[in-house]
């Protein structure tokens, strides 16, 4: 897998040099994208997407040692680092968390908001990439690679944007279950969670022992911090089909969450 470009602007770094090397082609790749689901909810009911190719020792070393310099000595090289190890393995929630921490120490850190730029991307959070992208061109003007990425997150923005504008007129023709599941998940995808759990549960009306609306509904509102509400709807997830995995975990981020 091509690497995220990082531009780690220290003098006479030989890290800093590795780290531009490392990033110089990925943002092409991305003119070909992929959307990559959140986390808690799925589109279909399978658990095959939850499955990924674990990390290479290599990787996790790698990451670790990045995590514990990070940690010893925090500072935005260091952040950077770590927000590319992450990357590397496909975890692009805590790239972003590391990015985040390297502006707290230079807020005008191209390879900050570039990497949360291509993270974005790659979880289809085209809104958060577009802020990111823009913020990176304005800081490097010009930038290729950050041009390249922020066209991605607009290309991006646009198609979803006309999916749900196309989802909603489905619906309008045709108010059946398939058509609904389509638009509540493109709901939840651009963060209307209100709107998304409203559609689902118009799919419960259609069919009670839909398992994958009961748990799309669970992450929303777990999205939405009402904790009670999406342990009460995983259960019925999991009533419904005892092997559903993703209900499982969305179940024990609201029951853990309820504890404290």
């Amino acid at each position: 897998m091509k690497n995220l470009k990082n531009k780690v602007k220290t003098n006479g770094s030989k890290l800093a040099n590795v780290v531009i090397s490392i990033f110089i082609i990925l943002p092409l790749c991305y003119l070909f994208y992929i959307n990559v689901e959140k986390a808690g909810a799925s589109d279909v009911k399978t658990d095959t997407l939850l499955l990924k190719n674990t990390p290479p020792d290599s990787a996790l070393l790698k990451l670790q040692a990045a995590y514990d310099n990070a940690n010893a000595s925090p500072n935005e090289a260091n952040f950077i680092t770590l927000s590319l190890q992450y990357y590397n393995i496909a975890k692009y929630k805590e790239c972003i968390a590391a990015a985040q921490k390297a502006i707290k120490y230079n807020p005008n850190s191209y390879s900050a908001y570039n990497n949360m730029c291509c993270s974005y991307n790659q979880l289809g959070m085209w809104d958060e990439a577009v802020v990111a992208g823009k913020k990176a061109l304005e800081i490097a003007p010009g930038d290729q690679l950050a041009t390249n990425n922020l066209y991605v997150s607009l290309d991006g923005m646009k198609k979803q944007y006309k999916s749900i504008a196309d989802a909603e007129a489905l619906v309008k023709d045709s108010a059946n279950e398939a058509n609904y599941l389509n638009l509540a998940y493109l709901y939840y995808q651009t963060k209307k969670y209100e709107l998304s759990i409203s559609i689902y549960k118009k799919v419960i009306e259609i069919n009670k022992n839909n398992a994958t609306a009961y748990n799309n509904i669970c992450s929303a509102y777990n999205e939405l911090g009402k904790w009670k509400e999406a342990a009460e709807n995983c259960e019925k997830a999991l009533k419904i089909d005892s092997t559903f995995t993703l209900s499982k975990n969305n179940l024990k981020v609201a029951k853990d969450n309820l504890k404290k």
